[in-house]
């Protein structure tokens, strides 16, 4: 298992979480990956502030398989599958996937929480490519 660190797309560096109290931040991050992207890999994204609502979420992949055997999940530590399910397949043909689980809609935390992508399944055949996660968050929904 490999954790690999995505960045702002702006300025190619992890950023802090970032706050506006009279409107919705929008964050895209990006990492470029290898073929040795594998089973239980972590990327690690933004970060939605504590306090803030999750409005949107996005994850928006290159085809990362040419075959169709890798699937990823998206969420936070603990709960890894709280804003897309386990089994999401847009790595396997480039196809963005979006926010699929109701109770994430809304989601906010005590705490600073970081969005990770866990890859459930390796890829059949690995091809490297760049993968994308945007997310929205609002102090004042």
């Amino acid at each position: 298992m490999a954790n690999w660190q995505m960045v702002n797309v702006q300025t190619g560096t992890p950023e802090k979480p970032k706050y506006n109290a009279t409107g919705t931040t929008v964050e895209l991050w990006s990492v470029a990956v290898t073929t040795a992207l594998a089973a239980n890999d972590i990327l690690l994204g933004p970060t939605i502030p504590a306090g803030t609502y999750l409005t949107a979420l996005t994850v928006a992949p290159d085809d990362l398989d040419s075959a169709t055997s890798i699937t990823y999940k998206v969420g936070y530590t603990g709960t890894t599958a709280a804003f897309i399910a386990s089994g999401a397949t847009g790595m396997q043909s480039a196809t963005p996937n979006t926010m699929n689980v109701s109770a994430g809609f809304g989601y906010t935390a005590t705490t600073d929480t970081q969005v990770i992508i866990t890859i459930v399944a390796a890829a059949g055949t690995p091809v490297a490519g760049t993968i994308r996660l945007l997310i929205g968050y609002v102090a004042s929904p």
